[in-house]
């Protein structure tokens, strides 16, 4: 994933400093987060669902944010690689964090002892 991180990160720098027709880093960027997710949702990756949604919002509202309190100084086209990149960022690390969280276990009763079921003793 770091792999993937800094591939994002360079294309986008990349594409933005060369300025293709207005194309800039900033879409290819949020492409590459995107297919990641797409990749962990074809997988089977363990709460797959909630990182895909948490990730996506995540990458907006950061890149939104990022892009409000940017200076006016930048070029349009580095505002919004540099939007893309925090949101990227941060999309990536929950999307991960939540992967990475551990499957919920269902308590079974231990047979023999009191479920507490209408206050009556099993014995």
């Amino acid at each position: 994933m770091v792999v993937l991180w800094l591939l994002a990160l360079a294309f986008g720098a990349g594409f933005t400093a060369l300025g293709w027709d207005g194309f800039d880093g900033s879409f290819l960027m949020e492409l590459m987060l995107l297919f990641y997710i797409v990749d962990d949702i074809s997988d089977g990756v363990r709460h797959r669902w909630p990182a895909a949604l948490a990730a996506v919002v995540v990458l907006w509202g950061a890149s939104w944010l990022t892009s409000a309190v940017l200076p006016g100084s930048l070029d349009n086209a580095w505002a919004q690689t540099v939007a893309a990149a925090v949101g990227v960022t941060l999309g990536l690390a929950v999307s991960a964090a939540i992967t990475r969280l551990p499957e919920r276990q269902l308590r079974r009763p231990v047979e023999g002892h009191d479920s507490g079921f209408d206050g009556q003793d099993s014995r």
